[in-house]
């Protein structure tokens, strides 16, 4: 009988642990992006008041997680080869999802400098946090190679016990105020605490990681899926995720904890930036009155950073060369592109290392991905409504998921403080090119270009109404310590994809000598730039012969500005490091959402002129036949007359 009732229980328990695995990476991954410095500040500048916020947040990202979880075990694919089928122009989500996951490789170069700094206090005198960051990176590669989920599951369930243990010991010795933890349950906003819930909510249980937990899942499931392996696995899938998010909640709750103690005793100002080093050693003085406290917090800080690089890196190369295979019928075998996508990532941490300033790559990647994070909510949305009606969410999944993919985007837009104040003025002044662009494409001139009936007349006019446009776009643009985030690059863009690559180039030439005579430490690469963007645009229309459609538009003047920020601006101006991270700031985000919108505005006005340029084509088509007629008619009648002379 006790055999029996042992026997259940087992049964019991690795059925509902059976997914246990995919819950920890996903636990450990997050756990590592979920906004430290975010989550110390909101404590110390508010104590435990915004409580409500991490909870409402994880609740959403919970809805979010289960969401991906019952699309994998319904159609045994993960969450990525869904999101190559929404609407719109073929691969866009995977493609955009790919260069955030690259360019989140910065903010793990971030995580592992903490856990270098980390270490650096508990062990005085090496003072070489970057070369322990090198190290931690070269292990996770060491670790990843055989490319084995069975391999790192170990490893990670290891570092969850490990976790576990100092978390137990943090609740055990650390001061925590229960009363004050529920009074912040009500959600109510303090005084100029807007910014710290945005922050918290776009930080706290990361973002675009939890798509990661659908590679896992289908790692874990292999090729079982359908109507009876969700019946019989959606519990345990829950119960993984639930442990999960529990686990990112408690070390969320430590560290506001921390921050609550730690900052208690001085005043902090709301909004008051606190460095890396100041918050570190508020919070050792705090943990030096526990026993053992400051080394078990410093060897948790850094087994959190490492495994969720750790896992972060697998997830991330898995996934990326998933969708290379079956998007883009890359023929290497997933393992090898698996390494592949491995040493990039280490060369870009690497880089991040060069860079420095681990807070700031945190938190800015962490904005760059919360839009499209946001996004996705809503594509969750669609892609559920495809799922049988047995793995569908129920109508509170779908308001959840409404109301917090609303939130998600009003709250990514709203914290990217440089698209704020200099993104939105310059879209405002962007009207009046609208209207030159609208009544330019009222003349006959317009007309002529689209059927490709131009002469040296026509082509010297655009190159004069562009140019001054480009000219324009930099008088009406905003100066900001040494430079100027503009528009310039729109209307050499604009006359590049109508006349051509000599047409943008000269264009361009002109709003480049403008901005040029201005000078400035960034004159030469701004007025270079801006001459290859007509040259870029000129082929671009070439090698689409001219059908341009939104996706392509919007897609060119993403290059358009990341080339002129990312590799024609450090190419000719040399900035240190220090500038070039202050441009890349204040400018790109900006720069790429106006010239993005001015590309938007110029094809509605071809989308407008659509019928009437079909209309003329005709025309043009017709009269050319009819000429070519007569001239037929006309030579065979002087025939005829030759014929009957003779």
């Amino acid at each position: 009988m006790l055999s029996k009732v042992r026997e259940k229980i087992s049964k019991y328990f690795s059925e509902y642990l059976l997914f246990l695995g995919p819950g920890l990476l996903l636990a450990i991954e997050t756990a590592g992006e979920s906004g430290l410095t975010e989550v110390v500040e909101a404590g110390a500048h508010f104590g435990y008041a915004l409580m409500w916020v991490i909870v409402l947040t994880l609740c959403f990202k919970f809805a979010f997680a289960n969401g991906i979880a019952r699309y994998t075990l319904a159609t045994g694919e993960t969450i990525f080869d869904g999101l190559r089928r929404i609407p719109g122009p073929r691969n866009w989500g995977v493609l955009v999802i790919m260069f955030i996951y690259f360019l989140e490789m910065f903010a793990f170069a971030g995580m592992l400098l903490l856990g270098g700094i980390f270490l650096d206090y508990l062990l005085p005198g090496i003072n070489l946090p970057v070369v322990i960051g090198i190290i931690s990176v070269l292990l996770i590669v060491v670790f990843l190679w055989k490319d084995s989920y069975e391999n790192l599951e170990k490893i990670i369930i290891i570092m969850a016990i490990l976790l576990f243990t100092g978390i137990a010991f943090s609740l055990l010795e650390f001061p925590i105020s229960f009363d004050a933890m529920a009074h912040g349950l009500n959600p109510e906003i303090p005084e100029n605490a807007i910014i710290e819930v945005m922050a918290l909510m776009g930080t706290v249980g990361s973002g675009l990681s939890i798509l990661l937990y659908s590679v896992w899942l289908h790692e874990k499931i292999g090729k079982n899926h359908g109507q009876e392996y969700f019946r019989k696995h959606i519990k345990s899938v829950n119960l993984d995720l639930g442990l999960a998010f529990v686990i990112i909640a408690i070390v969320s709750t430590i560290f506001l904890s921390l921050g609550v103690a730690g900052f208690s005793a001085s005043y902090i100002g709301h909004g008051e930036y606190l460095s890396t080093d100041f918050i570190i050693a508020q919070i050792l003085y705090v943990l030096a009155y526990i026993p053992n406290g400051i080394p078990v917090f410093l060897l948790i800080g850094f087994m959190i950073f490492f495994g969720a690089v750790m896992s972060g890196m697998d997830g991330r190369a898995r996934a990326i060369s998933g969708i290379l295979t079956s998007a883009f019928d890359v023929k290497w075998s997933e393992k090898k592109l698996y390494r592949i996508i491995l040493l990039a990532f280490t060369l870009i941490i690497f880089s991040g290392f060069m860079i420095g300033e681990p807070t700031a790559l945190i938190r800015h990647v962490a904005a760059a991905a919360s839009v499209m994070f946001a996004l996705l909510g809503f594509v969750l949305i669609y892609l559920d409504t495809k799922l049988p009606e047995y793995a569908r969410g129920s109508r509170l999944w779908v308001l959840v998921m409404v109301v917090g993919s609303s939130l998600f985007l009003l709250m990514a837009l709203f914290m990217e403080q440089a698209l704020l104040t200099y993104g939105l003025p310059l879209i405002e002044r962007l009207a009046l090119v609208g209207i030159i662009i609208f009544a330019f494409s009222k003349t006959g001139l317009f007309n002529r270009f689209l059927v490709g009936k131009t002469n040296l007349t026509d082509r010297a006019w655009l190159v004069l109404i562009f140019g001054a446009i480009s000219v324009y776009g930099t008088y009406r643009g905003i100066g900001v310590d040494g430079i100027i985030i503009n528009f310039r690059d729109l209307g050499p863009m604009v006359a590049g994809l109508i006349g051509g690559p000599v047409v943008g180039a000269l264009a361009g030439l002109i709003g480049g000598a403008y901005r040029y005579s201005l000078g400035g430490w960034t004159g030469l690469s701004c007025a270079a730039a801006t001459v290859i963007a007509g040259i870029i645009s000129g082929l671009s229309g070439q090698y689409w012969k001219g059908k341009i459609t939104y996706f392509r538009g919007c897609l060119l003047a993403f290059i358009v500005v990341t080339t002129h920020i990312f590799i024609i601006f450090p190419l000719l101006t040399m900035p240190s490091v220090a500038q070039f991270i202050s441009v890349v700031r204040a400018a790109w985000l900006p720069m790429v959402a106006v010239n993005v919108f001015g590309m938007i505005l110029f094809i509605y006005i071809l989308d407008e002129k659509g019928e009437d340029l079909k209309d003329l084509i005709s025309d043009c088509r017709l009269k050319i036949c009819s000429d070519d007629r007569e001239e037929n008619e006309g030579e065979g009648r002087v025939q005829k007359e030759g014929e009957e002379r003779v």
